[in-house]
């Protein structure tokens, strides 16, 4: 026996009601004036018998209609011949969720071969399968999961034109979150058969975070799950996993370097077999604000990665976006990666420090001669970090200045906010902001102590294990020749411990860190273990130091935004706007051309906007009136290009203890399972007759507690009036001696 119902069983305690009564009226004694017990004295044995036989007769009925009662309430079922003699079958009422995957590793095939093609008929056949009275929804898995219609509906066509209109998402799946938002819709249903229908392709990077949360209880046990595995056929696919800007130095009319990383994915057969490697030639092409810019032909076998450089002259300052494409495959959601980039009028950069420092900023970046470099170099006191800094472009932090609690909470906020930060370690540096959150927060590290004396060139540490793929050192020629043999010296740093979050992207010749990444909010920061002043090292003598500023000036400033894989179709995105007013009016404008207004949170340093729905790769625009204000770009995450699949028997392994998981097979039987109907095979409902004995009893118990009512019938002459103690409705004897009255 089952229960479709099993929660309604708490209503057992119910069944301790009567018996409670029983016991609680067995206590009380009432004491009822009488004129003689000579006519009772003979019979009161046998009539204290038959009270009792009757009490307990009554207490017996009562329990047994609460139980009934519950009982029915909880839906139980019966298989075989007594159920059917019993009860009716419980097809009558079932509800249910379709979680259909539509990732876009569903969409790998041709021709319409795919596997959400072959989902999608079999979910047809789920709804089908629908009998009178029968509710179900579809829960579609692409990031963030979503239920069509939003709750249970008992309309197999508004069911049927939602599966037609379903379509393969450009985003990876959330085959965890589906789940759990169809046990969240079938909670409310109390009196009928649950059943969620999963059919996936079982791609890994979308079944993981099931394992995650496989350990939980699960929310409803009814609920079984039936398992419907797809797998695409022999797939051929390659993918852009990342689109970046190589910046030359800040030189009007130099060419910038736009390199894409590519993974020749392909070619799994069957889901599960590698193919053979194979050497295949495919065509990239790039795309700036929708010209085609140029386009190579990359030859590679199947499993490797590598990289295509495009160099292109951008002469004109403006917001540019665009896309570098390859050429059509079997997954076309992973062909195509999009970037934004914006080459303001000049740079803006400030200068906090002092004079020797500020010097050699302002050299490097104001160059002689027939090259224009498009910086504004400012310089400015500390003071400037005493209050809320504000878009100043890049902020460049010499070793000299104070780093007060106070000015480093300001640092903070402004990288947070958007703003890029070089912060050199310096005689400013106290101990007792050795552990700031400027440092722990922004970087991941603190500082240790200070190492070697300023002024002093007998020993001295050098620069090793330079990250020469990192944009700030991605040096060419001579550049990269002078850090690679080690030409700078360092005769004062501090030694800093970086966290596991920490980024160092290049470190001295003992392997601790000497320039480590920070990235805050939107913002981001760099911190150099050491000063420009030549006291502290003769960093700003050597030739790399050009390049340095030039790159590090380039990469941290706020209107630079490259496409970095940072955006990734499904999540929400919340940009900070520094330089917005809360009640300006904003709007967004999607890739597919649609527009509508965003909600602003106004804060201490301007605004926040948060855009939920990402699911559309592209490029959004954030507009001011009739200026776009801000561009980002969203794009498909490229691990789900890998169709590494879970094997059905590791999928089911994946939920939690306690879940019912059924594997089918749509290959060898398709349909739902239950032979084609939404009912447990064999299964019947007695709740019917439960009711109709229930009733009976009533009866019963009403027919037995109305014969005690009766009224002692006098007989024969009227004796001396005596005093009895009648018990109570429990039927308790009287005792004849006790219940004589005086000088009887």
């Amino acid at each position: 026996m089952t229960f479709l119902n099993a929660l309604m069983l708490f209503g057992l305690v119910a069944v301790a009601v009567p018996i409670i009564i029983h016991l609680f009226h067995r206590q009380r004694v009432s004491t009822v004036d009488f004129s003689s017990v000579i006519f009772i004295r003979d019979h009161h044995m046998q009539r204290s018998r038959a009270l009792r036989l009757r009490e307990l007769l009554l207490l017996l009925l009562r329990v047994l209609i609460v139980l009934l009662l519950v009982m029915a309430f909880a839906r139980p079922v019966i298989e075989g011949l007594a159920g059917a003699l019993l009860g009716s079958s419980v097809e009558q009422r079932s509800v249910f969720a379709i979680v259909l995957d539509n990732s876009y590793s569903m969409g790998a095939g041709r021709y319409g071969d795919t596997p959400f093609n072959a989902a999608r008929t079999e979910a047809g056949r789920i709804v089908d399968a629908m009998q009178p009275g029968d509710e179900g929804l579809i829960i579609l898995t692409a990031a963030p999961p979503e239920a069509v219609p939003p709750v249970p509906t008992d309309r197999t066509a508004a069911l049927a034109a939602r599966l037609s209109e379903a379509e393969v998402s450009e985003s990876s799946g959330d085959v965890a979150g589906a789940v759990r938002l169809a046990r969240r819709k079938l909670a409310g249903f109390v009196s009928a058969h649950k059943s969620i229908y999963l059919l996936s392709d079982l791609q890994r990077s979308d079944w993981e975070r099931l394992s995650e949360s496989g350990s939980e209880a699960p929310s409803e046990l009814s609920a079984p799950v039936y398992l419907y595995p797809f797998e695409a056929g022999s797939v051929v696919n390659a993918s852009i996993d990342e689109v970046s800007v190589s910046e030359g130095l800040l030189i009007r009319n130099q060419p910038e370097r736009f390199v894409a990383t590519l993974t020749y994915r392909n070619g799994v057969s069957g889901g599960t077999d590698r193919t053979r490697r194979t050497r295949r030639t495919r065509e990239v092409r790039l795309v700036i604000n929708g010209l085609d810019r140029d386009s190579r032909q990359v030859t590679a076998e199947t499993g490797a990665t590598g990289s295509v450089q495009f160099n292109v002259v951008i002469d004109t300052p403006g917001r540019y976006s665009g896309y570098v494409e390859l050429d059509e495959d079997d997954v076309a959601a992973d062909n195509r990666r999009y970037f934004t980039l914006e080459v303001p009028e000049a740079f803006g950069v400030t200068a906090i420090g002092q004079s020797e420092s500020s010097y050699f900023i302002e050299q490097v970046l104001r160059p002689t001669g027939g090259l224009v470099t498009p910086v504004d170099v400012q310089t400015a006191s500390a003071d400037v970090l005493n209050s809320d800094l504000y878009d100043t472009g890049v902020l460049i932090v010499d070793g000299g200045v104070e780093l007060t609690p106070a000015r480093l909470s300001s640092l903070e906020r402004y990288v947070t906010s958007g703003g890029g930060v070089l912060v050199f370690l310096g005689e400013g540096l106290d101990p007792a902001v050795y552990e700031n959150g400027f440092f722990t927060g922004v970087f991941d590290c603190s500082i240790t102590a200070r190492r070697g004396t300023p002024g002093s060139k007998r020993s001295f540490h050098r620069m090793d294990q330079v990250d020469f793929e990192h944009p700030v050192f991605r040096f060419d020629g001579r550049y990269a020749e002078s850090l690679s043999t080690k030409e700078a010296r360092f005769y004062a740093s501090y030694a800093v411990d970086g966290g596991l979050g920490a980024r160092v992207i290049a470190r001295f010749m003992d392997g601790s860190p000497a320039v480590l990444e920070g990235r805050s909010g939107s913002g981001r920061a760099l911190l150099v273990a050491s000063d420009l002043s030549t006291g502290w090292s003769d960093l700003a003598l050597r030739s790399a130091f050009v390049p340095f500023m030039h790159r590090s000036v380039r990469y941290l400033h706020p209107s630079v935004t490259v496409a970095e894989g940072g955006h990734l179709a499904g999540n929400p995105i919340v940009r900070p706007m520094a330089d917005s007013r809360a009640d300006a009016g904003l709007y967004l404008e999607y890739p597919s051309g649609r527009t509508e207004t965003v909600n602003a949170r106004a804060g201490r340093h301007g605004i926040t906007v948060e855009v939920p729905a990402t699911k559309q790769p592209g490029v959004y625009a954030l507009w001011d009136g009739d200026a776009v204000v801000q561009a980002f770009a969203v794009n498909p995450d490229t691990r789900e290009s890998d169709l590494a699949r879970f094997t059905p028997e590791e999928a089911a392994g994946l939920f939690g203890a306690g879940e019912v998981v059924v594997l089918m097979d749509p290959a060898d039987a398709p349909g739902v399972p239950r032979g084609g109907t939404l009912g447990a095979p064999g299964g019947y409902e007695i709740w019917k007759s439960l009711i109709v004995l229930a009733m009976a009893l009533i009866l019963a118990e009403y027919w037995l507690s109305g014969s005690r009512t009766g009224r002692i019938r006098r007989t024969g002459r009227v004796g001396r009036v005596g005093r009895v103690e009648q018990a109570g409705r429990a039927g308790r004897s009287m005792d004849p001696e006790k219940a004589k009255p005086p000088n009887a």
